[in-house]
């Protein structure tokens, strides 16, 4: 009975270092009795399992069933578990390089990010992974996946994904490395007078990044801007303030947080001179773009700076704190949810929810700017242009890039030829040698699948030729080049001189 006891007051004592009580409530079952229950059930486990098991262990598995009963978000870190998070945020870390989710108990791509293993090797947003290193993932925990995946710069893992419009799996032979995540991907004038800016997450130094890349761009001559956050997975909500405040005049509601204890409500305003007032901007976005990306989006959109030109955001409008528990462990927690200025709520499964709190409202909101324009919102960022995706590439070209053809092809022919510029054109000649080169890695494939995936081909040929002649820069000058998404935003800008032209030419009211 003593040793039940002491169990029982661990786990009291857990609860409390959460900030709970356990007091008996006379709405629901007495906690004390829970605890009782529970303590029964681990001394029988330690008694008669049919093999000897840790008490931590068992505690810890108890701690995180507790947490999945809360939603997908909220975890239990193991001291590791912790220290790697906190490597992320800061900008580096080991692993594979790309964000995901449980999306309807499947762990789920929502993006690579650019330069990094999961990137080269052509991982997707939607992506299912259904094994790690041939185990299956179903009803692995999302932490645990993501523990799986991350490892040791230069070992392997195979990831085994299911994508829309495949039929069979397919294997992704991954090699780990350090993630050192660059936030400004790219920046650079396109025309004369357009600054364009990628940018790929949230990590600690993005408000900076973005505020000298604008800087640099007006220098240059920049009068127009296009802020890229297309599969931007987010990241940290202070840099997600920052990046706004480059864009907002100071003393404006960039976002607000809501949760149920005081503490987790809170307003965050801008405070710096805006860079860009009264220019035109245009934000692309798509379905891959969330959480701080959103809060960027929602806060230009509601004070009418700029459009938002793409597809619907992914909904991720969760706010997580970090709370440690000792011994370098800590629990991450779903506090409060994300709604941008005008009182929309940006995580789609709760929007619903926030409205029947709020029926004066109903699914219809206005923006704080001069335009009063009214957005019905069920969740996310919806576009003020919808733009549709290009073709979906062909299976070749998946399982070319899968086993890195791609990279090997063009290093061998940039060492070649050492002469090419940045002029150079994919013609016959280099798609007739990549087919030969495609033909000696085993790559079973006929003719016409070849001639069918051509178009795509010719592109990620002179992506890749660009990237390794001249690096990242090389490789936007191209994308630039084929992007049809940059394209129209590009046309929509050249029509407008300001904020106000760009509205008007572009029909949105």
């Amino acid at each position: 009975m003593k040793r039940r006891y002491i169990i029982i007051v661990i786990i009291v004592i857990l609860l409390g270092g959460l900030g709970f009580w356990a007091k008996a409530d006379t709405a629901s079952e007495n906690l004390y009795q829970l605890l009782n229950t529970f303590g029964q059930v681990l001394k029988l486990v330690k008694q008669g399992y049919v093999q000897e098991v840790s008490s931590s262990e068992l505690v810890r598995a108890a701690i995180r069933g507790m947490l999945s009963k809360l939603d997908h978000h909220s975890t239990y870190l193991t001291s590791k578990d912790y220290k790697e998070l906190k490597i992320k945020t800061s900008g580096k870390y080991g692993g594979l390089g790309f964000v995901v989710s449980k999306i309807a108990g499947i762990i789920t791509v929502i993006s690579p990010f650019e330069g990094t293993p999961a990137y080269r090797a052509g991982l997707q947003p939607g992506d299912r992974i259904i094994k790690i290193d041939g185990i299956s993932t179903k009803g692995i925990e999302l932490d645990e996946a993501v523990g799986k995946m991350r490892g040791t710069p230069g070992t392997k893992v195979i990831l085994t994904i299911a994508r829309e419009g495949i039929d069979e799996p397919i294997d992704f032979n991954l090699t780990r490395a350090i993630i050192d995540l660059k936030n400004v991907m790219y920046f650079g004038l396109i025309d004369s007078n357009i600054g364009y800016i990628r940018l790929s997450g949230f990590s600690k130094g993005t408000g900076e990044e973005v505020s000298k890349a604008l800087n640099k761009l007006q220098s240059q001559g920049a009068r127009k801007f296009i802020l890229d956050l297309r599969s931007n997975p987010g990241g940290l909500l202070d840099e997600a303030v920052k990046v706004s405040d480059n864009f907002l005049p100071p003393g404006r509601l960039i976002v607000l947080t809501k949760g149920r204890v005081r503490r987790a409500n809170r307003d965050f305003y801008s405070k710096s001179e805006s860079k860009t007032i009264g220019l035109p901007i245009i934000v692309l976005a798509n379905r891959g773009s969330a959480s701080a990306s959103e809060i960027v989006a929602g806060a230009i959109q509601d004070w009418d700076l700029g459009l938002i030109v793409g597809d619907t955001t992914f909904g991720k409008g969760s706010v997580q704190t970090l709370m440690p528990l000792g011994d370098g462990e800590a629990i991450k927690l779903t506090t409060a949810r994300y709604y941008t200025p005008s009182g929309r709520c940006i995580n789609k499964s709760d929007t619903l929810r926030f409205l029947l709190k709020n029926p004066t409202l109903g699914k219809k909101f206005v923006s704080l700017g001069p335009l009063k324009r009214e957005f019905i919102s069920n969740g996310a960022i919806i576009p003020d242009i919808i733009l549709e995706y290009e073709k979906y590439p062909p299976s070749l070209i998946t399982h070319i890039r899968r086993k890195g053809l791609f990279m090997q092809y063009t290093s061998k022919y940039v060492r070649e030829h050492p002469e090419i510029k940045k002029d150079f054109v994919v013609g016959a000649s280099i798609l007739k040698e990549f087919k030969s080169f495609l033909k000696t890695k085993e790559l079973k494939f006929i003719d016409s699948e070849y001639d069918t995936a051509g178009v795509f081909i010719k592109r990620l040929l002179k992506q890749h030729i660009a990237e390794d002649k001249w690096g990242t820069k090389g490789k936007y000058e191209v994308i630039l080049e084929y992007d049809s998404w940059i394209k129209t935003a590009t046309e929509l800008l050249s029509k407008a001189q300001s904020k106000e032209e760009l509205f008007n030419s572009a029909g949105v009211k």
